[in-house]
């Protein structure tokens, strides 16, 4: 046989370099940087041995993109970001190069050739690192937060709107790198506030611009600094307002005549809206600036719809806000969104020193909580999709109906607010002294509050991974854990009392472990242990059940009693999934 016509033998490609993860299973590691695709898939910390060899560092294989500046808004030149893991000589290093933080040129569509951060004196980002941190973004940050365009629709209009990559793609890069320990997110974050000062040069609010800013304001406000973040999450609903995003004719007369960019539209401000009550809610506030104008815009679809880009026609707040009477189905979104609004409207005339108001503002708030959770669909009573998946959003949603249950319904009960509480940054503020007088129907606001917290423990062992929950879920789970706490002081006795600690334990493993990537979740945690030690180290003979609470038996905080709201909440946790049945048994 002809040699010549003999198949050509594939050279094999051996890879010298192995991550620590794939290295120690054993297997194939395909030596990406700085995340090799096995950890992305298996959703794993990637790292690489430091070399004991000597020598120039390697060069990576992926060659930088070429730099456009033809519609750069700003001149400024760049400051240099310190990628972990890349490295570049000199000659293409970027002396001399001017722009706006992000700086695109495609000429495929090719994710990879995707986005460059250019630097003046030092290393750059390369496309296989933005393609990692953008991977990282919609893994983790995006699935609870889902508001940006769907990747493949985000990496379409790249070329022909330079607003995503000036303004936009900086802060989704900078909020991946948050979740990849192999890259320091310090010059990331430099380079998205460089992206935010370039839109606000520009005169006049742009829908990415503000989209970016409210993204960033999240990383930037669980990133332990809450007061700049509010800053920025104003700033955005400010541009919001002027844009006009909340009304019902935005979307479609900025969405280009695409269905999925109008839908992004829609959920921006939507997420606006929800991040809004979330940080005012943390801050204990309780009056959003985003209310102050009726929101018309259109509700956002189920998540499957967004990504596949078959986009239904929207429902309205209108529909919704009539759903008991009408069959229309509506997206985890909305019903999170349908949330927001009513325990808006609930706590909007809440007065923390109003003592006869609060037990109005409890009987509302269990009205409009025991709706909501009631009028859920059945598909909608359970947080895993048919894939074993977490619905995000609903889960968001389940855990702010505990949290509220805990929050206000505490100040009426007999769990003991402690002074050494005010260490965490999440705690509401004690109730007035005069409170401590009120014992009418203090047994039924402690079961409430303590159901609410027993609800938290089945939440947190569904099997889902932390990370990819809202950071929020820090605040939350850190009130609900200080009240537990007290009721591991004041209410619970042993053999209860150990199995309760164990719940605990789990609430300090969560916060434990998103502190690793947001620092005011390692504050909490923190926080957590400081007050925990205060509280539960007592003498034996002062843990004791109060006079006051004696005649509460322990079945009853069993939460075997008539209370609708119990039922309609155990209903949606529950839902008919035998696994999540099996999690909530007590």
């Amino acid at each position: 046989m002809d040699p010549s016509l003999s198949p050509a033998k594939r050279p094999i490609q051996r890879v010298a370099l192995a991550c620590i993860q794939c290295r120690s299973r054993k297997v194939r590691c395909d030596a990406t940087l700085p995340t090799c695709r096995r950890c992305i898939a298996d959703g794993k910390a990637c790292e690489y041995q430091k070399s004991r060899r000597g020598g120039r560092p390697r060069r990576l294989a992926a060659a930088p993109l070429q730099v456009n500046l033809d519609h750069s808004p700003s001149g400024d030149s760049l400051q240099s970001a310190n990628i972990g893991g890349a490295s570049t000589d000199s000659s293409s290093s970027g002396h001399g190069s001017t722009g706006s933080s992000a700086q695109s040129v495609c000429d495929s569509l090719d994710i990879k050739c995707l986005y460059r951060i250019v630097l003046s004196g030092g290393p750059r980002l390369t496309r296989i690192h933005a393609d990692q941190l953008l991977t990282q973004y919609y893994i983790y940050f995006h699935i609870s937060h889902p508001c940006v365009l769907p990747r493949w629709s985000l990496q379409s209009r790249m070329v022909g709107e330079p607003a995503i990559s000036d303004y936009l793609i900086p802060v989704l890069l900078y909020i991946g790198s948050i979740f990849t320990h192999s890259i320091d997110s310090a010059p990331l974050a430099e380079t998205a506030l460089q992206a935010i000062h370039a839109g606000r040069a520009i005169g006049y609010p742009n829908a990415y611009h503000t989209q970016a800013l409210v993204l960033y304001s999240i990383a930037v406000y669980w990133c332990d600094e809450p007061e700049r973040g509010r800053e920025l999450l104003d700033e955005a609903i400010e541009g919001a307002f002027v844009l006009g995003m909340h009304e019902k004719g935005f979307a479609s007369q900025h969405g280009l005549g695409d269905p999925v960019l109008e839908e992004s539209w829609r959920r921006t401000w939507w997420q606006i809206y929800i991040t809004d009550t979330h940080i005012s809610g943390s801050l204990h506030t309780y009056r959003g600036l985003s209310t102050k104008f009726p929101s018309t815009a259109e509700l956002p679809c189920e998540e499957r719809e967004y990504e596949s880009g078959n986009i239904p026609t929207p429902t309205t707040l209108l529909n919704y806000n009539a759903r008991e009477f009408s069959e229309i189905e509506f997206s985890s979104f909305a019903q999170l969104i349908g949330f927001t609004q009513g325990i808006n409207r609930v706590l909007a005339g809440r007065r923390l020193e109003d003592t006869e108001g609060a037990k109005t503002i409890c009987a509302n708030a269990d009205t409009m909580m025991t709706a909501w959770c009631s009028l859920l669909p059945a598909q909608k009573r359970t947080l895993l999709h048919e894939d074993g998946t977490v619905d995000e959003l609903l889960f968001k949603a389940n855990i702010l109906v505990n949290v509220y249950i805990v929050d206000l319904h505490r100040q009426l009960s007999s769990l003991k607010y402690s002074a050494i509480e005010s260490v965490s940054k999440c705690a509401p503020p004690p109730p007035p002294e005069s409170n401590d007088n009120i014992k009418e129907e203090a047994h039924m606001h402690t079961a409430k509050a303590l159901f609410a917290t027993e609800r938290l423990n089945g939440l947190l062992t569904l099997p889902t991974r932390f990370s990819t929950h809202t950071p929020f879920i820090i605040c939350m789970i850190a009130n609900m854990t200080i009240a537990h706490l007290s009721a591991c002081r004041y209410i619970f006795q042993e053999p209860r009392l150990s199995l309760e600690r164990e719940k605990i334990r789990l609430n300090m493993g969560v916060l434990k472990m998103l502190g690793e990537f947001w620092p005011a979740g390692q504050r909490e945690y923190q926080s957590m242990g400081t007050i925990a030690r205060e509280m539960l180290a007592l003498k034996e003979e002062e843990i004791q059940i109060p006079t006051e609470t004696a005649a509460i038996p322990l079945d009853t905080l069993n939460f075997n009693f008539d209370f609708d709201i119990n039922w309609a909440c155990d209903a949606f946790v529950n839902g008919s999934n035998p696994f999540i049945n099996d999690l909530l048994v007590l």
